[in-house]
């Protein structure tokens, strides 16, 4: 139930349930369904269901930072409501980033800098896994000193989940990998920002825009979003929960094509998990390939699932938090 699906308290603690629900009379055991109903309850109960919400607030969901263990990433918070997703059609826009819309998500909390190998390398330690020759740290063991606060690049999109699960293990929080709308609201802000910082391009002072060259997630703070998101363009690009289809340029699933239609939830619709592993997922950001090409926030590419990225297109990918 959302904040704006909660009981409302009437005269005589009567409780009004316009969304349904199902309740039990303890006297008999007889339990009754019901899609709307004024109910009357002891205000016991009342204080029980409003210190409930009250917990949620005391997590510090909300606040700009959050208390954290040392390996855990950093995240920011994004305020529900509607924003604008895609871009207009142009000569230089492809048929996959537009039509322009509007989308509506809940709160959430979305990772500061994509996840680094520095955080990456604890986690492979706490669960005894096997390092990947694509992230090509030291040794094929562990990063060097200099790779530490790097992005983690060269995963595969389940590992990305698995790194996700096990933040939930370890944390109790409900850590997942952002949906494409989740990312996109993200690094654009409501109102649909060209880039990060603003609508006009920052060459060279704003984000890592070399074709070769990796470097920290914190390389560039003049360059993060209205939410204080940064290395959300340039650097590496990242996995998202989003599907794209089977064809890497044509021929996008209909649940993925814009403008959307269905109403925003996790593991559903658009970004549902357990897809076919020829399903490709939608991956964002990015080091351009090309020299003088802006990276628009907007930009969509795509990946299968079980692929690491090429050597200079590996991929990374950042956390949220979806406490709704």
């Amino acid at each position: 139930m959302s904040r704006e699906q909660s009981v409302q308290v009437q005269e005589g603690h009567g409780v009004n349930m316009g969304d349904g629900g199902r309740i039990g009379q303890v006297g008999n055991n007889t339990n009754y369904h019901i899609s709307s109903a004024n109910l009357i309850l002891p205000p016991e109960f009342i204080q029980l269901f409003h210190a409930a919400y009250e917990q949620r607030d005391r997590e510090d969901f909300t606040l700009e930072e959050i208390p954290r263990e040392s390996w855990e990433p950093e995240t920011c918070f994004v305020p529900g409501g509607i924003f604008l997703m895609g871009s207009e059609a142009g000569d230089d826009i492809p048929p996959s980033e537009s039509p322009q819309f509007e989308y509506f998500l809940p709160d959430f909390r979305v990772g500061k800098y994509p996840v680094t190998n520095r955080q990456y390398a604890h986690y492979l330690l706490a669960t005894n896994g096997d390092v990947p020759t694509e992230l090509a740290w030291q040794n094929g063991i562990q990063p060097a000193e200099n790779q530490l606060d790097l992005p983690v690049r060269g995963i595969t999109w389940k590992e990305a989940i698995k790194y996700c699960n096990w933040l939930i293990e370890v944390t109790g929080r409900p850590y997942a990998l952002p949906s494409e709308a989740q990312w996109e609201k993200a690094a654009r802000g409501p109102e649909g920002h060209n880039y990060p910082w603003g609508n006009d391009w920052q060459e060279g002072t704003f984000c890592n825009s070399s074709v070769a060259m990796v470097t920290p997630v914190n390389a560039y703070p003049g360059g993060a979003s209205v939410y204080g998101c940064e290395d959300m363009v340039g650097n590496v690009r990242e996995w998202t929960t989003s599907m794209w289809g089977r064809k890497r340029r044509h021929n996008l699933d209909p649940l993925s094509a814009y403008p959307w239609q269905e109403i925003w939830k996790p593991n559903g619709g658009h970004d549902e998990l357990n897809q076919n592993r020829q399903i490709r997922r939608v991956t964002r950001g990015g080091a351009k390939l090309v020299s003088d090409v802006p990276l628009r926030a907007a930009n969509r590419d795509s990946e299968l699932p079980f692929m690491r990225g090429l050597k200079h297109r590996r991929i990374g990918f950042r956390v949220v938090i979806n406490w709704e």
